[in-house]
């Protein structure tokens, strides 16, 4: 019989794609490494090529110099963008390097493993609260607070309304995809300027009163007398604030479903800690929570054998080159919190844009996702989740689950 099947293509748009996309990642794999989109885009799947674009260095960052035409409510973004000093998600070196530098002077591993004992006792003080209760929101109630908990500690920010900043944030983490709705623009030009009101107000209040936290620590970041100006360091919060907790929350929540669609492994995290240096890279591999990353080449090159323009965009899939056969082998399809290489996924991305808060992600994802299965023994799903519908970022916008009794 004659095989019929159309072409594999990449259409965010499809429902389906959105709920499960490792389907047609894995055809484009094998049929369409280097794939022309219809929005016009190339999608490139493959880990070697997926990696090789992210490491080349003749590429930018910048979506917005691109010869893509723009709808109206776009155009209000990108002039946004250009008021005020871009983060440096979209800023290439040497503007990248010069910021990056100064942040990481106070954003070391180092202080994040000074937050572990804080962030263990956010998680059972939240693991206390839940107990008794028979079925919960994982997201709204668990996988939200969490790292939105965790980053207003280390930044030392005052008390606010916490659903009031979780709608800024959700707003404004809109603005990484590439196509919005009229809405989605609006909700995000006003969370942007009253998410900058509040942290314009910390800021200040921290110049006046300094303490042993980051944020005092950003102000004071110099280095061969440069330091941030005030434009540089609002939007570096910012980035530090929303980005801090907003990819970690789809962390713990694809991780939590993902254990709990594969049970062997989930007894295997609830009884076994040996698993605790593993599990987290393996669920990051698994369901990444950034599932692209755009890059915008300054050369004429080649990928798997196709000749690639200068000035193209290339969106480089993340979860694609994740469960790539060609990098992982036989069980790159198959859940194993034992991994040993998990690692060397490309969830946070990887040369000189690799995720600054690689190492916050790995620690806050570890204690929530271990300490909640070994807490509640008998978690289940209560429900089936529902999906935001995004194609950079991927989670679930809710997660019902039942806890059982607590250990």
């Amino acid at each position: 019989m004659t095989d019929i099947r159309t072409a594999p293509s990449w259409n965010p748009f499809d429902p389906g794609f959105l709920v499960d996309p490792y389907p047609t990642y894995a055809r484009l794999r094998d049929e369409d490494p280097v794939h022309r989109a219809p929005i016009g885009t190339l999608i490139v799947s493959r880990y070697d090529d997926v990696h090789s674009v992210l490491r080349d260095t003749e590429t930018s960052v910048r979506r917005f110099e691109t010869n893509v035409e723009e709808s109206a409510h776009m155009q209000a973004l990108r002039q946004r963008s250009l008021e005020r000093a871009p983060s440096i998600l979209g800023l290439d070196p040497p503007d990248h390097t010069r910021l990056r530098g100064l942040v990481q002077r106070t954003f070391t591993p180092r202080a994040v493993g000074r937050m572990r004992d804080q962030t263990t006792a956010i998680v059972d003080d939240l693991l206390d609260a839940l107990s008794g209760r028979d079925e919960i929101d994982l997201i709204g109630e668990y996988a939200f607070v969490i790292p939105f908990s965790v980053i207003h500690a280390m930044l030392g920010l005052p008390e606010t309304d916490v659903s009031m900043v979780r709608s800024w944030s959700h707003a404004l983490t809109q603005t990484l995809e590439p196509f919005l709705t009229p809405e989605q623009v609006d909700a995000a030009l006003e969370g942007g300027d009253l998410m900058d009101a509040y942290l314009m107000d910390a800021i200040a209040k921290k110049r006046r009163e300094p303490a042993d936290d980051l944020l005092t620590k950003l102000i004071e970041a110099e280095e061969e007398d440069d330091r941030m100006t005030e434009e540089e360091l609002l939007s570096m919060v910012s980035l530090l604030f929303v980005a801090g907790h907003e990819t970690t929350v789809n962390l713990i929540g694809n991780g939590i479903h993902a254990l709990l669609e594969h049970p062997d492994q989930l007894a295997l995290v609830r009884d076994d800690e040996s698993v605790d240096a593993t599990v987290t890279d393996e669920l990051l591999r698994w369901d990444s929570p950034v599932q692209t990353s755009g890059r915008r080449l300054l050369h004429d090159t080649v990928i798997s054998g196709v000749q690639v323009a200068a000035d193209e965009m290339v969106l480089t899939a993340l979860g694609s080159a994740n469960r790539d056969p060609g990098f992982w082998g036989d069980t790159a399809d198959r859940l194993d919190v034992t991994r040993t290489d998990a690692a060397r996924h490309v969830s946070f991305g990887s040369g000189v844009h690799h995720c600054l808060g690689a190492a916050l992600a790995r620690m806050e994802g570890e204690i929530a996702i271990t300490r909640l299965v070994r807490r509640f023994p008998d978690l289940s799903l209560a429900s089936e989740p529902t999906f935001n519908a995004r194609i950079i970022l991927r989670g679930r916008s809710t997660l019902p689950v039942g806890l059982g009794a607590a250990a």
